[in-house]
């Protein structure tokens, strides 16, 4: 399977922005209800999602077709300045447990080396185990690991370092 990641083109927004639901879903459907205009997530996270000052938007692809986004922050949530995000990170079902998500991170920790953040949601044990075998293979040095809270959320929240690498996704 032939798997890239570039950054995301004006003509991808909408599709992207129909991949969100499902990703906001997939995250906390059970838990999370939907808004009256048949949305999940609440407006505010929509704006916060789509600004682009500080962020890197970037689409993934399967053998050319949608597999996913990712989004990456300049300035961490919890770590702050210095510190890049992985804030956003979704590869639909369809593609997950066939090295289309392994590839894109690889591809992001290449393209911007140095202090890393990633926070996954208590109960996104899925996430955790998929970041967790990743950064085992692509840190470079330890990876600090503490649970965090932001609102009513809970996090495990990861800090480690990435080295340049040949970008290939």
């Amino acid at each position: 399977m032939r798997v890239t990641i570039r950054r995301l083109r004006p003509a991808e927004v909408a599709a992207v922005r129909h991949i969100v639901q499902l990703y906001i879903y997939d995250l906390g459907g059970d838990r999370w209800g939907v808004e009256p205009d048949g949305r999940f997530g609440s407006r505010g996270w929509h704006r916060r999602f789509w600004t682009r000052h500080g962020r890197h938007h970037f689409v993934i692809r399967a053998d050319g077709r949608l597999a996913g986004f990712a989004l990456v922050r300049e300035r961490a949530h919890f770590a702050g300045a210095g510190v890049r995000e992985v804030s956003e990170f979704f590869v639909l079902r369809k593609y997950r447990r066939r090295g289309v998500g392994t590839r894109a991170a690889r591809f992001l920790f290449a393209r911007f080396p140095g202090r890393w953040e990633l926070a996954e949601l208590t109960w996104n044990v899925g996430a955790q185990r998929f970041w967790r075998g990743l950064l085992r293979r692509r840190a470079v040095g330890p990876v600090v690991e503490r649970r965090r809270r932001h609102d009513d959320l809970t996090f495990v929240v990861q800090h480690f370092t990435t080295a340049a690498r040949k970008l290939s996704a």
